[in-house]
C-alpha cells in the first residue's frame, strides 16, 4: 500500500494538486479500546498519512486521515459483534461521517475526527506530542533511569 500511495503522492506533487483520503479509526489513538491487530492497522493509517503529508508539504497535494468512532456499517455483522449492545449515542450514521470527512478535507484538515466536538482538543494533543520531540532522542538516558 505504501508504494502505491507514495507513487500517487509523487504524481500529485508533480502536478501540483491532488488528494488522498485515508480512513482510519479512533482506536489508533486509544488502542486499548479494541483488538490489537485492528488498532495497530489504524495507527499505521494515521502514521502513514502524517508522514506522507510531511513529504508532500508545499507540493499542492493534500492528505487526510479520517478517524471515526463507531459507525453503523456491516463491519459489526461481519465481525460477529452485536452493535445493538452499544449505546446508540456512540453510533454515527455513515452519511454523517462521510459528510464530516469531506467538510474536514475542504477545510484542509490533516486529521478529521468527525465526532470530536472541540477541535482544540486535537490541537492540544498535537502540541503535547510536538513538545516531546526535542527529548525523544538524546545522548544520555534520563536521570530517572540512573
Amino acid at each position: 500500500m505504501r508504494n502505491r500511495l507514495a507513487a500517487a503522492a509523487a504524481n500529485f506533487s508533480a502536478a501540483g494538486r491532488g488528494g488522498i483520503i485515508n480512513l482510519g479509526s479512533l482506536v489508533a489513538l486509544a488502542p486499548e479500546m479494541f483488538n490489537a491487530v485492528y488498532s495497530a492497522t489504524k495507527a499505521y493509517v494515521l502514521s502513514l498519512t502524517q508522514t506522507l503529508a510531511g513529504e508532500l508539504r508545499g507540493s499542492g497535494g493534500q492528505l487526510q486521515a479520517v478517524m471515526p468512532g463507531v459507525t453503523r456499517t456491516e463491519i459489526w455483522e461481519r465481525s460477529g459483534t452485536d452493535a445493538s449492545a452499544l449505546s446508540p449515542s456512540m453510533i454515527m450514521e455513515v452519511g454523517e461521517m462521510v459528510d464530516a470527512a469531506l467538510a474536514g478535507f475542504d477545510q484542509g484538515e490533516l486529521v478529521t475526527i468527525p465526532s470530536l466536538p472541540n477541535a482544540a482538543d486535537w490541537d492540544a494533543f498535537v502540541a503535547a506530542r510536538a513538545a516531546l520531540g526535542p527529548n525523544l532522542s538524546r545522548n544520555q538516558v534520563a536521570a530517572r533511569y540512573k
